[in-house]
């Protein structure tokens, strides 16, 4: 065999080695470019695999992970900001800048974008994407385990289901094809969204409350004691002299800005507020 082609397969088998090698170990040193993926990485990863997080982890009203995330320093999702941690693995989101992200890879750093995980399905796919690449998928199996088994364990739906609204500054709101949509039926309620013909993201006007004429509503303010007119809708003159005075449920906004087991805790409190309002109902 000519000299130059033993040189070829050494080279070769080199190459090989390392890829194979970097491919088992698992990545030390982990930035993460969205709240959402902030927040699987905390819940999953290894402390000392995390190298940084998103200015948005450590803001109350977006991280239900906050304790946790206090202990990681912040990025804002710029090269400038990403490059000092020698990152081994850089873990994106579709709104990540697609010049920062390319910049990354011509540096030969790895990146791995994860889809926004918007509904039930999405929701477990990511958590089982983020455990592979962190090198812990028996943890994402164990998590996703627990939330199949706590949704089964929600009270049973009766056939006459109250009617509730998500209702957001501006009337803004959800259908069932989203995650806090999913987590009102799964809670044995009507989703006036989806009642209004909204299946994803809309508003309910004030015509259409008083139409539908909600038992309850949800609200999930950012910040609490803050007032605007947008946040004050729910209080509308119009809805009161409708007779609508609905119970509300305050979710805080953590546990409905990003997707995790946290997302089953919001179906079991709107199950238990579905069951209070019957229990009330028949007093």
């Amino acid at each position: 065999m000519p000299a130059l082609a033993k040189y070829l397969i050494v080279i070769l088998f080199i190459t090989l080695s390392h890829a194979l090698k970097a491919d088992t170990i698992n990545p030390q040193r982990i930035v993460s470019l969205n709240v959402c993926t902030d927040q699987w990485l905390l819940l999953l990863a290894d402390p000392e695999q995390i190298a940084s997080i998103t200015h948005l982890s450590h803001e109350e009203g977006a991280s239900y992970l906050l304790a946790k995330a206090l202990k990681y320093p912040t990025n804002k999702g710029r090269a400038e900001d990403i490059l000092p941690f020698k990152p081994d693995l850089v873990i994106s989101s579709a709104y990540t800048s697609p010049n920062t992200l390319n910049l990354l890879r011509q540096l030969q750093i790895r990146v791995e974008t994860l889809p926004i995980a918007d509904d039930w399905e999405s929701t477990l796919k990511g958590i089982q994407q983020m455990a592979q690449l962190v090198g812990h998928p028996e943890r994402g199996q164990a998590v996703i385990d627990e939330m199949q088994q706590r949704l089964k364990q929600l009270p049973a739906i009766s056939d006459d289901k109250p009617i509730i609204a998500s209702y957001e500054p501006n009337g803004y709101t959800v259908g069932n094809q989203s995650l806090l949509g999913q987590a009102i039926q799964q809670a044995g309620w009507q989703n006036a969204a989806e009642l209004a013909g909204i299946r994803q993201y809309g508003q309910l006007d004030l015509e259409t409350m008083i139409r539908l004429h909600p038992a309850a509503i949800i609200e999930s303010p950012y910040r609490r004691n803050t007032w605007s007119r947008a946040e004050a809708l729910p209080q509308h003159p119009a809805l009161r002299k409708a007779g609508i005075n609905p119970q509300v449920i305050q979710l805080p906004s953590a546990m409905t800005i990003c997707a995790g087991p946290w997302s089953v805790t919001v179906a079991e409190r709107l199950a238990q507020a579905r069951l209070e309002l019957s229990t009330k109902a028949a007093h």
